[in-house]
Parts: C-alpha cells; structure tokens; sequence
C-alpha cells in the first residue's frame, strides 16, 4: 500500500513539472518597446510678399468689379498770331487755362479692363492779347460734360499698373463776354464735343484704393452762337491740348464674381 501510494506521488510529481515547463515555454518573450522618437518641429513657411501685392492688385481689377472715382485737372495753353500785310505787322492770340474735376463710375466687363460714365466739369479763363485793343478781352466760362470712358489696364511690380485711357464728351455751355471798350456783355451759347486719350500710372495702397496719373492729349471741337446786331452768328473752333490729372479710384468687389487661383 504505501508503495502504491509512494508510486502515485511520484507520477504527480512528474505532471506538475511537465505542465510548469510546457507553459513557461507557451509565455512570449518580452520585446523591448522602440523608443520615442520627437517628431520634427514645424518649419514656418516663406511668406509670398509679392503675391499678397498680386492678389491685391489683381483682385481691385477683376472681371464684375466696380471702380468709382475722381481727379482733377489743370490744362494752360497760349496761343500767338501774327498777321503781316506787307505795311503792318499784326499781333494777337490768346492765354487761356481751364481746371476740371472728372468723376466717374466703371465696371470691369473683362479682367483689366474697365467701360463706364464720367462726368467732365470744367472752369475755364482765356485773355486775349491783341496789340488792337488798349485793353486785352477777358472770357470766362464754365462746361459741364457727358460721356464714355475706358480704360486697359498692365498690372507690374506687385501692387502697380500702367494703363491706356480715352474718354469722350459733350455738353453745353453759355459764356459771357465782356467788352472792355463800352462795357456791354453778351451771351454765347455753345456746343461742345471732347475726345482726350493718353496714359496713366496707378499705385495701389491696398485691395481697395489707388493713386493715379494720367497725360492726356485732347482734341476739342465746339460751336457758338451769338446774337450779334440782332442776327446770329455761328463760329465753329477746334482745340488741342495737353491736360494733366491727378486722382484716386476705389474698387468694389463684387462677391458673386469668380476669382482665380492666383488672386485675379
């Protein structure tokens, strides 16, 4: 009995150990974890200073913008005549400078490219000096004109613009002349046709505003009727001068327009 009992021991024994070591060779070996590896900092990006400027110039004149704007003018011209009939010499002609202030609303039909309406108000004096007259005539006179304009645009540099524009107008308008002899006056009514066109430069401050100069060459021509010894008198003039402009425009983006990638 106690053999038995010693033989059975032995066998449990036997089983315990064979489990033990069966299970300690199904366990998995311990695998270090890979260490932290610091991800590497954000490098900041070099800011695009000259396609902000792009942007906004490009978005001031994009298709379906509106510019509304004004500038003033000054033109001074002098005009000399001399008459030699063989005995005298005759002299004459003219001084005459004229101040204008041109405000006008376009829309952007196509990317730089504007159409619209302007307003032409123009305050002009002219002096006659004729050796005739003891006292040289004096003329004033005010014009307030109508018409088309349009402007093409060549963005460069960032945040400048060269660009081509004509405008055209006519209006009517009444002067008063003095006569310095008697003293009397007279009323001239007039009708008058403008073509100017030349170029300009634009500088802009920001998406909204810009700066502009422009030279224009204009041709002018008008028609006066005067009421002279009771019957009238029809005298047609044609005009040409340079007139010089300052001014600032503002743009209006019109939300619903499309704009492209690159700003315009």
């Amino acid at each position: 009995m106690k053999s038995a009992l010693r033989i059975s021991s032995v066998i449990a024994g036997f089983f315990l150990f064979s489990a033990h070591t069966i299970t300690a060779q199904i366990q998995p070996t311990y695998q270090p974890q890979p260490t932290y590896q610091p991800q590497p900092t954000y490098q900041n990006q070099p800011s695009n200073q000259g396609s902000s400027s792009s942007s906004e110039r490009g978005t001031a004149l994009n298709r379906g913008n509106f510019s509304i704007g004004s500038g003033l003018g000054y033109v001074n011209s002098v005009t000399n005549i001399q008459i030699d009939n063989g005995n005298t010499v005759v002299k004459s002609g003219n001084r005459n400078f004229s101040i204008h202030l041109t405000p006008s609303i376009g829309y952007f039909f196509a990317r730089n490219f504007v159409f619209g309406l302007g307003m032409d108000y123009i305050v002009s004096s002219s002096k006659d000096n004729t050796d005739n007259t003891a006292v040289a005539k004096e003329t004033s006179d005010d014009k307030l004109l109508f018409g088309p304009f349009t402007r093409i645009y060549l963005p460069f540099g960032g945040d400048q613009a060269f660009f081509l524009g004509a405008v055209y107008g006519y209006g009517r308008s009444q002067t008063e002349i003095t006569d310095p002899n008697n003293g009397g006056s007279q009323i001239v009514n007039t009708t008058l046709s403008t073509f100017g066109a030349g170029p300009g430069y634009s500088i802009f401050a920001n998406r909204r505003a810009a700066l502009e100069v422009q030279a224009k060459y204009n041709y002018g021509y008008s028609r006066n009727s005067i009421l002279v010894d009771g019957s009238t008198q029809s005298t047609r003039t044609l005009t040409t001068a340079w007139d010089f402009v300052v001014g600032i425009h503002f743009y209006f983006n019109n939300r619903g327009a499309r704009t492209s990638s690159n700003g315009y």
